[in-house]
């Protein structure tokens, strides 16, 4: 535990250093949290303290004023207690190349996808979040899940498309024009632990997928904005998804929405209907066939903010659902210091009854933002 209480502290030092032409920054989250949860069924972690620290880090050369191409890397350190299910610790991290110009952003290597990083849908204010959410950190999921080598899920964690996860993949996003983005992106091997193809997943065809997405921004007035985002991905030629999302912003206040629809196109590379082995139970590869949406609603006024978020996802041939519930509250004790107080509640069905959970979970916190 204390090495990776260590290696979070590191987070806590913001930096941002200019040595023409190089330019050195860093930011992110660096936090402390403990939970109480209470469930129905299986309670993996009645109580539990967790550390988590993400940042983003950059390296970037200089060549003009609109011109610049660099080493970037998303990383990130946490430590779980008494983790059953894992190691209770874990480091994360992922870089890549990006050429920012004029004429847009180009990045090879271990990043999102175009359409993930365009999309635009519900949102929280803390780690948590509510696509791809942290909450599973307290409240346990049987549809959900992810080790060190490989992931598993019967339904889909997002909105968003991340299927590819951070898969190495090479992406192009354009810059704004008259508040409207295109990106694409190309993943050479969609199987990542930090997405949710599996990588027992028995496709015929090569594991190569695609993604496009777009962004539109409407300036109403000096206070109110309207985003709206569409994605669509294609993997290993028969898997399809589509995804929209919106978000209205005037002042303090915002609502978001989003919806993704993942499905099988042809007959190539079906659903895993039948059990393999021990290892791969029937329809273990069932978020290739899901739906999924969430919806948000945030206000915020002086030093408090406040945001609801809901998200479900169901698949499409078993009863495996999951309705998530998450009410967040941080107070900026400090430019850079925040409170947490978060409720979340996640009830999820999975192929039998005897696997069900439901559960609550409250969630205090402290959090350096940089």
């Amino acid at each position: 535990m204390k090495k990776y209480l260590l290696l979070s502290a590191i987070f806590f030092i913001p930096f941002s250093a200019k040595a023409s032409p190089w330019e050195m920054s860093a930011h992110g989250l660096v936090g402390a949290y403990f939970g109480v949860s209470e469930t129905k069924y299986e309670n993996k972690y009645p109580s539990r303290f967790v550390t988590r620290s993400d940042a983003t880090l950059k390296l970037d050369y200089k060549i003009n004023e609109t011109h610049k191409i660099g080493v970037h890397a998303a990383s990130t350190l946490m430590y779980r207690q008494d983790d059953k299910d894992r190691s209770e610790g874990e480091v994360r991290f992922y870089p890549y190349l990006q050429d920012e110009s004029k004429w847009g952003i180009i990045q090879i290597g271990y990043t999102k996808n175009a359409a993930n990083q365009l999309h635009k849908g519900a949102t929280d204010i803390t780690f948590l979040g509510i696509d791809d959410s942290n909450a599973t950190y307290f409240l346990s999921n049987p549809n959900w899940s992810g080790g060190f080598k490989s992931s598993a899920y019967y339904t889909a964690n997002a909105t968003a498309i991340l299927t590819d996860g951070r898969a190495p993949k090479l992406t192009y996003i354009t810059p704004k024009i008259n508040g409207f983005k295109l990106g694409a992106s190309y993943t050479v091997h969609n199987a990542n632990r930090r997405g949710t193809t599996s990588r027992y997943v028995d496709y015929e065809t090569n594991e190569d997928g695609y993604t496009f997405g777009a962004q539109k921004e409407f300036v109403l007035s000096e206070k109110s904005k309207i985003y709206t985002s569409l994605g669509y991905g294609v993997f290993n030629s028969t898997d399809k998804e589509i995804s929209f999302g919106s978000q209205y912003h005037y002042g303090s206040f915002n609502i978001g929405a989003g919806y993704k629809k993942a499905y099988i196109d042809g007959t190539k590379n079906p659903i895993s209907t039948k059990r393999v082995n021990s290892y791969l139970p029937a329809y273990f590869d069932n978020f290739r066939e899901s739906e999924s949406y969430n919806v948000s609603m945030g206000y915020g006024w002086e030093k408090f903010k406040t945001n609801i978020a809901y998200f479900f996802s169901e698949a499409t041939n078993t009863r495996h659902q999951n309705s998530l519930y998450i009410w967040s509250n941080v107070y900026n004790l400090t430019d850079n210091v925040e409170l947490y107080g978060i409720l979340s509640h996640l009830n999820s069905n999975s192929e039998t009854h005897e696997k069900d959970n439901e559960g609550t979970s409250f969630i205090m916190g402290i959090g350096y933002r940089f």
